[in-house]
Order: structure tokens, then C-alpha cells, then sequence
């Protein structure tokens, strides 16, 4: 009887009711949005570096080094001969080295020479054909296959360069040997070649050096992990100090990034809050005006038996309801958003928020604060009826 009493009040002003539900849906959402990217940025960052302990590279920006080679999200700082890579690929500390090799792309998607130990690095085996095993043949990720319609013995010719625009290499076709599985992470958008495929491809564009060899045998880094901690301390200072190449830890620099995005992150919060603090501002406006224009009909109410409890529990059921209801929109908001950005945005940053439609504990403490911000500010119009002079206001009724 109370929710239906109360019900009928909200639709007495429903523009005004309106307004207040979108006020709180639009923060709720703002709020539960920045929690689940914050969380599932974080897993997808941390999940990527898992396995790589250092990166090494050409000289240049640390943090950029990491993007373009372990997130693939960026351009690479240059190239380096893999003849000096290797006194350190092979070196007692180093439990594993993984060379990559960027350049070229097909569709927009990049094609990445490097060998099966990345594949062994993310625990990946084609679901449908075999790894490539010679050059020339290459293993989709999921999202390649889906989107460019590639098979197994489908062939196509790369783009010089990481855009979907550039010099085609016609001459040389590659042939899709594999397709993997799809794993929510960067791979999902790379096409893996061997790197004597990126060598054959490139070798014509160098043909005015007279060390062919030399020149041929460059790759973009290499992605290293070491057999114990003691090997974090010693070896990038080794690199950059003694050699042209620059060694960039990814704990580092992925912490780095997440301490500059937090700083967006916080101000987003920030007004998220004040989003939610000036929808229960208008929800105590709106129940304050609501109960002094209804408190002739409040009266009568408790003259035909209601108590004084009852008339409390009328005015928070509103703010109830209002909450409530406002809560569940901007989840619904929130993760709609996130959909959206995930198809339009986090998808050219090899970006894969699954599970977004769980419910999490920071989500549940959000709502929880929201809805007591809501019944905190019907609590003085909530009193006011309480306490309200049946015979008094129907006096003056």
C-alpha cells in the first residue's frame, strides 16, 4: 500500500521525477563505468606483460618501446640487429627470448615475424590448421580471421608499414597455415609469421647495402624473461649503459601509464559525485515541496489511522523508489556504454573487456552509497511529515 501511495506521488510531478532518475542514472553510470574500465584496464594490462620482464629495443621512449611491442599499439622506436640482441637472448640469466619483428599490416592488422615461443608464451595451439613452419606462412588471431575473412589456405599480400594504406608487397603472398583461438588480448588482432618471412619481404628495399646479411637480419625487440629476480637489476643497466640498444621493464612503465591515467580517472570520479550529490539535492527538493503541498492529504491520511511510522515510511519509499530505480538505469547505462566503447574505441587499442556485465563489490558499495545519499536526503521532508499537527493543518485546510 505504501510503495503504491508513494508511486503515485513521484507520477504527480513526473517531469520532475524524470529529472531526478536521470540525475541519478547518469552518475551511476559515470561511476560504475570508470570502476569496471579501471579494473578491467588493469587486468588486461597486468595480463599482457605476464611472462616479459624486460624488453629490448632501439633507442627511444621506454613506454613507447613496451606499446609497440608487447600491446602493439604503437609505433616501434626503430629496429635492432639481432646479432647484438643475441649476447643477451642468450645469456645465463635469461630464462626465455622472444624476437619480434613489425613493419607490415594487412587490413589494418599487423603482421608480426617472430617465432612459436610466442605462441608457447600465451599457451596458444590453432584451433584449426598447424603453426607456421616455414616462410611465407602465417597463424591469424581470432579477430583477424573474423573480420578480413581469412582460412586456412587463404593468401594475401601485406602493406608496407602498421596503416591500412601503404606500398602492397604483390610479389610475395603469404599463406594462412593456422587460426587461433580467440583470447581477449592483443593477439586476438596479429597475424604471426617466422621472421625469415619479414627478412624475405624486406630484403629488396636494401639492396644498395653491400652487407645484405647485416642489413637482413634486424628485428624490433625482443621480449625477455629472466630465471631470477637478481637479473632485474643488472641487466637493463647493463644495456643501456654499454650498448646502443635500450632495455624498458614493463612493470615500470605500465605503472607509469596507469599513475597518468589515474589522474583523468580521479577527475571523472569527481564529477561523477557531483552528478549523484545534485540528483539527491533534487530529490530533497522535490520530496520538501512534495510533502508541504500533500500535507492536507497527510494529514487525513493519519486522522483515518495511519501512524506516524507509516508516514515516514511514505516519504523515504519515494526516495526508495527514485533510487533505486535510478541505480538499476545506470548500470544498465554503464554497461551499454561500455559495449559501445569496446565495438568503437578499446577495439583499435587491442582492448577486450569481457565479463563487463558482472557485478562486483566496488559496483554493489557504489549503489549501496548512492541509495543511502537518497533516503540521507528525504529524511528531513521524512521527519517533517512525522511530526506533522493533524488537527492543527486541517484547521488551516
Amino acid at each position: 500500500m505504501i510503495l503504491r501511495i508513494a508511486f503515485k506521488n513521484l507520477l504527480h510531478k513526473p517531469l520532475y521525477a524524470v529529472l531526478c532518475w536521470l540525475l541519478l542514472a547518469c552518475s551511476t553510470a559515470v561511476l560504475l563505468l570508470l570502476i569496471t574500465l579501471s579494473r578491467q584496464a588493469k587486468e588486461q594490462l597486468e595480463k599482457q606483460i605476464d611472462g616479459v620482464d624486460m624488453v629490448l629495443g632501439a633507442k627511444g621512449s621506454p613506454l613507447q618501446l613496451i606499446l609497440s611491442s608487447v600491446y602493439n599499439i604503437d609505433a616501434p622506436t626503430g629496429n635492432i640487429y639481432l646479432e647484438e640482441a643475441q649476447r643477451f637472448m642468450q645469456h645465463p640469466l635469461v630464462e626465455s627470448a622472444i624476437p619480434v619483428s613489425l613493419g607490415d599490416s594487412y587490413m589494418g592488422y599487423r603482421i608480426i615475424g617472430t617465432t612459436d615461443a610466442y605462441l608457447k608464451k600465451y599457451n596458444l595451439q590453432p584451433v584449426s590448421g598447424k603453426v607456421f613452419s616455414k616462410a611465407m606462412e602465417v597463424v591469424v588471431g581470432a579477430t583477424v580471421a573474423q573480420r578480413s575473412q581469412l582460412k586456412i589456405g587463404s593468401k594475401f599480400a601485406g602493406t608496407h608499414g602498421l596503416g591500412e594504406k601503404g606500398h602492397v608487397h604483390e610479389e610475395h603472398s603469404y599463406i594462412v597455415t593456422g587460426i587461433l583461438p580467440p583470447t581477449g588480448l592483443s593477439v586476438d588482432q596479429l597475424i604471426l609469421t617466422s621472421l625469415q618471412s619479414v627478412w624475405e619481404i624486406h630484403e629488396t628495399h636494401h639492396e644498395e647495402h653491400e652487407d645484405h646479411e647485416a642489413v637482413k637480419q634486424q628485428i624490433t625487440a625482443v621480449l625477455i624473461k629472466f630465471k631470477s629476480p637478481l637479473a632485474q637489476l643488472q641487466m637493463p643497466r647493463m644495456v643501456n649503459e654499454n650498448t646502443n640498444m635500450q632495455a624498458a621493464v614493463p612493470a615500470i612503465e605500465i605503472n607509469r601509464l596507469q599513475s597518468l591515467m589515474g589522474s583523468g580517472t580521479a577527475v571523472l570520479r569527481i564529477l561523477g559525485w557531483l552528478l549523484a550529490a545534485l540528483a539527491t539535492c533534487s530529490i530533497f527538493v522535490m520530496l520538501v515541496q512534495g510533502t508541504h503541498e500533500r500535507r492536507y492529504e497527510l494529514a487525513l491520511l493519519r486522522s483515518m489511522g495511519y501512524g506516524r511510522g507509516k508516514l515516514l515510511g511514505l516519504v523515504l519509499a519515494e526516495a526508495a523508489i527514485l533510487g533505486i530505480t535510478g541505480i538499476l538505469g545506470g548500470f544498465l547505462l554503464s554497461r551499454l556504454s561500455g559495449w559501445f566503447l569496446q565495438q568503437e574505441v578499446f577495439s583499435h587499442y587491442h582492448l577486450n573487456f569481457s565479463g563487463a556485465w558482472k557485478i562486483t563489490p566496488a559496483d554493489m558499495l557504489t549503489g549501496i552509497a548512492i541509495l543511502a545519499a537518497c533516503l540521507l536526503a528525504a529524511l528531513f521532508p521524512a521527519i517533517r511529515a512525522f511530526r506533522l499537527n493533524i488537527s492543527k493543518t486541517l484547521a488551516n485546510a
